[in-house]
């Protein structure tokens, strides 16, 4: 009797080597700030050599918003990275590997586009302190990313109209508390199989993100006719070629002469 796979299952690890060296940039960034924080802001702020208080206060402000740069910079950097990937599995596929992967290739089943459009994925990120964050997304909203330069990240949970309303619809404080919260709609989840191999069901993670491209791809073509029209509409030819300026005809050159003639008289 084959073991029975885990309901949350885990589908992509980055290992514990890469993230240990994500989580030190993070730690020495904000230790650059604290440094900052604590060992120049006072002496600045407390300056007997500058007479001018208002001049030195500023001086002492100055250097410790500079001081957050490096964290804020690799806070933003950073984000995206995904340590962890895991998968809600239904109760029938968790009853043998075979039924697992038969799970995993129904994702990209069109027929069966609709029944996995809920399934849930887990995404593990790091906090600004090198803390694992959790975020969770259905896998129908998640869309792929084209590679851009100084992007690193390469899915995404659109901001939707219907997102923004929900955020329109809470208070002021409430949107703050989220901010701090650190919320996360983009992702970076690198390529390959030694990545999806130490999770004892290689394989799996390749047909998620094989389901994601796919939607994405359909997502761009709906979108692309809706701007250009339904087919079959009536649109106004293009006018091909260089457009050609007839010259009026005689009749009109004549009269012009003739007008111009009589007003000098």
């Amino acid at each position: 009797m084959s073991k029975k796979v885990a309901s949350r299952l885990l589908i992509y690890d980055a290992g514990d080597t890469r993230t240990t060296w994500v989580s030190f940039w993070k730690a020495m960034a904000l230790l650059q700030f604290g440094t900052t924080l604590v060992f120049a802001v006072p002496p600045l702020w407390q300056n007997e050599n500058q007479p001018d208080p208002n001049l030195r206060k500023a001086q002492a402000i100055l250097v410790g918003v500079l001081g957050t740069i490096p964290t804020l910079t690799m806070a933003y950097v950073t984000a995206p990275f995904v340590h962890q990937v895991f998968l809600q599995i239904p109760e029938h596929a968790r009853r043998s590997r075979h039924n697992l992967l038969n799970f995993a290739r129904s994702l990209n089943n069109p027929a069966n586009a609709a029944a996995s459009a809920n399934t849930k994925l887990e995404f593990v990120t790091l906090r600004i302190f090198p803390f694992r964050k959790n975020t969770t997304a259905l896998l129908h909203e998640l869309r792929a990313l084209p590679p851009m330069k100084l992007r690193l990240a390469n899915i995404e949970i659109p901001k939707t109209e219907e997102w923004a309303k929900r955020q329109r619809e809470k208070g002021i404080w409430r949107r703050m508390l989220e901010v701090v919260a650190e919320p996360r709609f983009k992702f970076f989840v690198k390529e390959g199989k030694m990545f999806t191999a130490k999770t004892g069901v290689p394989g799996v993670w390749e047909e998620v993100a094989m389901r994601i491209k796919g939607q994405t791809n359909r997502a761009v073509k709906e979108e692309k006719a809706a701007v250009t029209g339904p087919r079959g509409a009536i649109r106004r030819p293009a006018v091909k070629g260089p457009v050609v300026l007839q010259r009026p005809s005689k009749t009109v050159e004549e009269a012009r002469v003739k007008r111009q003639t009589a007003r000098q008289r």
